[in-house]
């Protein structure tokens, strides 16, 4: 019709996130993180000095990142996405994390045999009061005072 202007129309309508608000894993907490800041998951790889298909597993939740190479995860998101620790093990897992050391960088810096240390976790043996109260201590201490053990063998 000539008197009618075909303009076209543009509709617009918010995008929903695809993204938890609340996240509860891993990948959620680095999806939200990543959107948030506008990024790829090849350029937040690339902050994390991580593979881009590293991250990608991570984000979708196919893989996690081992205790000893979880500080660039704190870094990135500003904190640690882990639940409080309740367990002894899962002590154990959140030091590591906080300090970037493997398992027998731990038993070798408590002078203690990994499978030994493996063994008082599982709750196979019972911790004897004097090592109960070693590996306390090492839960307590300061990431300063614990320096040294980055330098110690990450293998036997």
């Amino acid at each position: 019709m000539p008197f009618c202007r075909q303009t076209p129309l543009t509709l617009k309508a918010l995008r929903a996130k695809d993204y938890s608000e609340n996240p509860q894993t891993l990948g959620e907490h680095l999806k939200k993180r990543r959107r948030g800041l506008g990024l790829f998951q090849r350029e937040a790889a690339n902050q994390m000095s991580i593979g881009t298909d590293t991250y990608a597993n991570w984000e979708r939740g196919k893989t996690k990142p081992v205790p000893s190479q979880f500080q660039p995860v704190v870094a990135f998101l500003g904190y640690d996405p882990t639940p409080a620790p309740s367990t002894l093990a899962a002590r154990l897992q959140a030091k590591r994390r906080t300090l970037g050391v493997t398992f027998s960088q731990v038993a070798r810096y408590l002078g203690w045999n990994s499978g030994t240390l493996a063994r008082y976790l599982r709750g196979r043996w019972r911790m004897p009061p004097d090592r109960a109260e070693v590996f306390e201590t090492f839960l307590a201490a300061e990431e300063a005072d614990l320096a040294p053990m980055r330098r110690l063998p990450r293998r036997r």
